[in-house]
């Protein structure tokens, strides 16, 4: 089981298809590191998932809260590229990451591809333009995440190969979107559209507490 493991709070340190009735598809694209994105983003702020009245923004989503302090979220990998233990690897380095962070209320767990995942991870060779990965999340009909598949790319639009650090940076923000946050319009967090950062930020963090905190 990938959970948390014994890791200084981030807060301490510098900032360096679905099961059930599915009503809604959300699909956040990511571009390439380093790359400014188009997208709109959460005002500045301590955080960047609330709206202003104390309720989640528009653009974050949540899992359904547990019942009791952990939810245990199965992870299945699909689509194993050619080096599947490489890219298999920065994968779970990401789920270990934001799961190490104390006080958030989720386990992930590895699971047999051919079960019933609640994340599952695809690759596809490229993608068309600088888009580097993709979290496709399904709500069920209360408004909170009922599955997610993330898609990440093997190689760059014009088929160069991508370094292990690029695949690790791409990952890791789209672990934080399996998670709901939205995208931030600080460079200083890892779900910055253009992110540049292998640690997750003070602001990522509060945000992600945050968001299982507000009202629903």
């Amino acid at each position: 089981m990938l959970g948390p493991a014994a890791a200084p709070d981030p807060l301490q340190g510098d900032r360096n298809l679905p099961r059930r009735l599915v009503v809604l598809a959300v699909v956040l694209s990511c571009c390439v590191p380093g790359v400014a994105s188009a997208q709109a983003v959460v005002p500045p702020g301590a955080t960047y998932v609330e709206d202003g009245t104390g309720r989640p923004a528009a653009t974050a989503a949540r899992w359904r809260p547990p019942e009791g302090d952990t939810r245990v979220l199965r992870v299945a990998f699909a689509d194993p590229p050619a080096d599947a233990a490489s890219f298999w690897r920065e994968a779970r380095e990401a789920l270990d990451t934001w799961s190490a962070i104390p006080g958030i209320p989720f386990l992930f767990q590895l699971v047999p591809a051919t079960g019933e995942p609640d994340v599952e991870f695809r690759w596809v060779d490229r993608f068309p333009t600088s888009q580097a990965g993709a979290t496709h999340r399904r709500l069920d009909e209360d408004g909170y995440v009922d599955g997610v598949t993330v898609v990440l790319a093997r190689s760059h639009a014009d088929g160069s190969s991508m370094s292990p650090e690029f695949r690790r940076l791409v990952a890791l923000h789209e672990v934080g979107h399996v998670l709901g946050l939205p995208h931030s319009e600080d460079p200083g967090d890892v779900m910055h559209p253009g992110n540049r950062n292998l640690r997750v930020s003070s602001r990522d963090v509060r945000s992600l507490r945050s968001l299982y905190r507000l009202d629903p």
